[in-house]
């Protein structure tokens, strides 16, 4: 089974630590996209490398990586990611995912309409945190789990939950 999976929000509390260097900086902003050009370019530019660096991986996201390996998964990133104004964005993120043990059969970076590169590459079952990007998903016919909350798509909190759900996927095969 070949599963792609989002990064930011889906593996790791990517928003909570933008969230707590963004109130130290800009304490009238809860969005850093909502800042002005100036002070967004600024913000990246000074905070981006520690704050990658300090995302907290989701829960069960280490057991999850094991179940794949135990269950000979293929794993696809594909990301969004690829800030301009931070040049060592896909170096950091490899990095991290190393740092991290979690393996991975191919990254795609830049890739803001995901489903097509999914469709290209066989995936299966996308992951990911938000529900436009998995409807972009459904579009080409790739399976969709969503890490948080939405009405269209099987729903999780954590990844213990989506193991849970990807063994049930299999025993139905």
């Amino acid at each position: 089974m070949i599963i792609g999976v989002d990064i930011d929000d889906t593996i790791t509390y990517t928003t909570k630590t933008i969230k707590k260097y963004l109130k130290q900086e800009y304490p009238d902003y809860d969005e850093y996209k909502l800042l002005p050009r100036k002070q967004y370019i600024r913000f990246l530019k000074k905070y981006m490398k520690q704050m990658r660096s300090e995302y907290e991986l989701k829960e069960g996201v280490k057991e999850a990586w094991d179940y794949f390996r135990e269950n000979h998964y293929k794993i696809i990133f594909i990301t969004a990611r690829n800030n301009k104004y931070y040049r060592k964005s896909n170096q950091d993120t490899l990095e991290y995912l190393q740092q991290n043990g979690l393996f991975y059969d191919k990254i795609y970076f830049n890739e803001p309409k995901k489903g097509r590169r999914a469709h290209k590459n066989h995936v299966d079952i996308f992951i990911d945190d938000k529900e436009s990007i998995l409807d972009n998903m459904a579009s080409y016919k790739v399976k969709c789990i969503c890490m948080g909350k939405s009405s269209k798509y099987p729903s999780f909190d954590n990844w213990y939950q989506i193991i849970e759900y990807l063994k049930e996927e299999n025993n139905g095969r």
